[in-house]
Parts: structure tokens; C-alpha cells; sequence
């Protein structure tokens, strides 16, 4: 679970996968051509046949219109027997994936690649089509026949990096993405777009020093991104540097103050700093922009029990019962977090504390009451070198509860660990839910 919740815009949208298709058929340069250049070309191979050059061009622009449907209707009249024949099926499957028909756009961008094997444009084309689809897999094999084919054709290997970043394939999408920002070739895309999707790879990987460096670059490109600003202070707060954390996630929320997991990891930062008032009144402003945080919705119930506010207390303990009803019951996210936990636990025993910290993570995401999981996600971050982070974690369960005798101890070992480099002999092992 990332304290920040930060996810500014979710990368199905930075894939603009119907922009990129349409403008491609209209584009008569190098430039996002994809499937463009393709259909100006004039294959010999059947010249013996008419054209349909009219044809095409009267479909490509029911396309550019947004009537996909017309333009389908019209190339099913077409002679596909003619040199232009790979040109109809690529389009038509344009066409159906506009339609939202995955086989029949794949099974056209099939007869089109028959009839042109070695043509990135159409692998580029057919990539893009699956991946508007979510097709990922679909999406990563025609992606990656189009840039062995051609790693100069514009667009290809960003749009490979975009969807090796939605697939969850964060290393080779950064790995993708610094080629295509050291590459002399024509690019498509803006150096910011580049370094911003480099600095979402290092952000979802949890590299946060990484993704300080990286978003500090955009912000030379872009000096009012509420995006750089809001991961650079969840960065910052998880590497334990509070005040720095707080001036970046202060001009996030100036520069985009409806952003709930702004407010609500500002109302973790003044709530430890013993803020309440200040705390409160992000945490407020967080549940109203996300009203399903459990996390933001407890903290608040916590704050008001202490403070012995009765209305608020009940106000917010009906909100979470009736959040966790939602769910499928309070008991089953119980049980599931302890299975995610107990797992967690045995993976560690085995020395897989990468997967150990993933399922304590899980944990703590799904039941924010237990203060276990989370102080089990410290220890673990503690055994793999990474104690600032552990600190944050554990600073953070006592500013819920600041007399949690077992969070102290590891806090204390924590500490030792900072100070001296290495106490994990000392560190206990992660604990079952109980």
C-alpha cells in the first residue's frame, strides 16, 4: 500500500490509443503515422488490379469524424483483391477497434500484416489496437515485432513503454523509455511526456529517490505539475523527510486543491507533528473528495474519539461500518488481511521479504485497524536496508496510537539501525494476526 494513494491519472489515459489511430490515417509525414504512411504507399505487386485511392481517402476521413461505423460500411464495398488491399484490412481494423470488436480488428490487422509481413507500421497499428482493448499481451507482441522491425519509426517504443507500464512491467518500461530520451532518431513525443513516464515507472516501483530526481526534471519542463509536486512529497514522506515532503505537497494541494490523497497524506504529516486542528481539517477535506479511504475515515474516527467529540466520533464510525458493509462485510476484509498477513509472515521466514513486504502491504491497505500489518511492513522494511522508510511506517502507527509498546521497541532498533547501519540481528521477526 503506497501512504500517498498517488495516482494522479491512470496510464490508460496517457495511452491515447484513439488520438494515435486517427491521426495516424490523416498524417502524410513521419510524424504518429503509424498506419498513415503505410496507406500513401503503392505496392506494385497488383497493379493489375484498380485502386481505391477515393475509397480510402472517404473512409479515412469518416474516421478522422468520428463515424467509425460509416467508414466500416463503406471499405466492405472495396476490392481486396487490388494493390491496395493491405491498406482495407489495416483500416478496417481501425475501424472495429473503435467498435470495440478485439477478434475482428485482430483478425483484420492479421490479413493486413499477411499481405505485409515486414511492415512496422502495421505491427505498430495492430499493437495499438489491442491495447485500446486492454488486450495487453496482444498489445506487447505486436509492439515489440514493430520496433525490432523498425526502432526508428516514431512512437513505437513509447507507446511499447506505455504498455509495458499498464502491464505492471515497470523495469523495462523505464529501460525502454531511457533508450527512446537518448535516441537521435524523430521523436513523437515531448521530452516532458518522456521523463514524466519515466518518473511513473520509478513511482510505481517504489524507487523514491529515483522518482525525486526524475519528477524534479519535469518540473524544469513543467514548473506547475501538481503531478511531480504530489509524488515528489509521497516520496519525500516515505523517505522520512518530513519538512521537505510538507513544502512539496503544500504547492500540489495550491496548485490542485480538489487532489484527495494530497489532503490526506498532509493530514498524516500534521497529525504526527501533534497538529490536530490542521490535521482534522485535511482529513475533512480528504474524506470529502474520497469518501472510500478507510484509511482517512480512521484516522478522523481516532482523532475525534481522543478529542472526545461524541457527534463526530458516531458520525465517522457509521461512515466506516457502512464502508466495510459495502465491502462484503467487515469480517471477510478481516479474514482476508490475515490470510494476506500470515502469508506475508511465511514468505519472510523464507527469506523472500519482497513478496513478505507486497502481502503486509495488502494488509494494511485492507484493514487499516490493525496496527500489525503495518509494523510487520516496517520491520520488513527494516531487514531489507531501507529503515528511513521503516521509520515513516512506524511514525506513523504511533500517531494513531502513541502508547503501542511493540512499535516503540522496533522504532528504537530502527533508529539504531539508521545511526549505526546495521542492527537487524536485533530486530524481532514479523508477527500472525491476532
Amino acid at each position: 500500500m503506497s501512504p500517498f494513494g498517488f495516482r494522479c491519472v491512470p496510464f490508460t489515459n496517457f495511452l491515447r490509443i484513439g488520438f494515435v489511430l486517427v491521426a495516424a490515417l490523416a498524417s502524410q509525414g513521419r510524424g504518429c503515422r503509424a498506419l498513415g504512411q503505410q496507406l500513401a504507399a503503392k505496392p506494385s505487386a497488383r497493379d493489375g488490379f484498380p485502386r481505391n485511392t477515393a475509397l480510402l481517402d472517404r473512409a479515412k476521413k469518416l474516421v478522422q469524424d468520428g463515424d467509425a461505423q460509416g467508414a466500416l460500411s463503406l471499405l466492405q464495398t472495396a476490392n481486396i483483391q487490388g494493390p491496395d488491399a493491405s491498406d482495407i484490412h489495416a483500416l478496417k481494423g481501425v475501424c472495429l477497434a473503435l467498435l470495440a470488436q478485439p477478434i475482428e480488428s485482430a483478425a483484420e490487422f492479421d490479413e493486413a500484416i499477411a499481405l505485409r509481413p515486414n511492415d512496422a507500421a502495421l505491427y505498430f497499428s495492430s499493437g495499438l489496437s489491442f491495447a485500446s482493448l486492454n488486450n495487453l499481451d496482444g498489445a506487447l507482441d505486436r509492439l515489440a515485432i514493430a520496433l525490432k522491425l523498425d526502432p526508428s519509426l516514431p512512437g513505437v517504443r513509447y507507446n511499447y513503454a506505455l504498455v509495458l507500464a499498464r502491464a505492471g512491467k515497470f523495469d523495462e518500461s523505464e529501460r525502454q523509455t531511457e533508450l527512446e530520451i537518448a535516441s537521435p532518431h524523430a521523436k513523437t513525443e515531448s521530452e516532458l511526456d518522456l521523463w514524466r513516464l519515466k518518473a511513473r515507472d520509478f513511482y510505481s516501483q517504489k524507487k523514491w529517490q529515483d522518482t525525486i530526481d526524475a519528477y524534479r526534471k519535469t518540473l524544469e519542463l513543467d514548473p506547475d505539475s501538481s503531478e511531480a509536486y504530489g509524488a515528489m512529497g509521497e516520496a519525500l514522506y516515505s523517505l522520512n523527510r518530513t519538512q521537505e515532503s510538507k513544502a512539496a505537497l503544500e504547492k500540489a494541494e495550491s496548485l490542485d486543491p480538489e487532489n484527495g490523497a494530497t489532503h490526506a497524506l498532509l493530514g498524516k504529516l500534521y497529525q504526527d507533528e501533534g497538529k490536530q486542528d490542521q490535521a482534522i481539517a485535511e482529513f475533512e477535506a480528504a474524506f470529502r473528495l474520497r469518501p472510500g479511504d478507510q484509511e482517512v475515515i480512521y484516522r478522523l474516527f481516532r482523532i475525534y474519539s481522543h478529542n472526545g467529540d461524541a457527534a463526530n466520533k458516531a458520525r465517522l464510525l457509521a461512515a466506516l461500518q457502512n464502508l466495510l458493509a459495502s465491502q462484503n462485510t467487515e469480517s471477510r476484509n478481516e479474514a482476508k488481511a490475515t490470510v494476506l498477513n500470515d502469508n506475508g509472515v511465511e514468505l519472510e521466514q523464507k527469506g523472500d521479504m519482497s513478496g513478505a513486504l507486497d502481502d503486509f502491504d495488502q494488509a494494511a491497505s485492507i484493514d487499516v485497524t490493525n496496527l500489525i500489518f503495518q509494523r510487520n511492513a516496517a520491520l520488513t522494511l527494516c531487514k531489507m536496508g531501507r529503515p528511513e522508510e521503516a521509520i515513516r511506517r512506524l511514525r506513523d502507527i504511533l500517531s494513531i496510537d502513541p502508547d503501542d509498546a511493540e512499535t516503540l521497541q522496533i522504532l528504537a532498533v530502527a533508529n539504531e539501525y539508521t545511526s549505526k547501519g546495521s542492527a537487524q540481528a536485533t530486530l524481532p521477526a514479523a508477527t500472525t494476526a491476532h
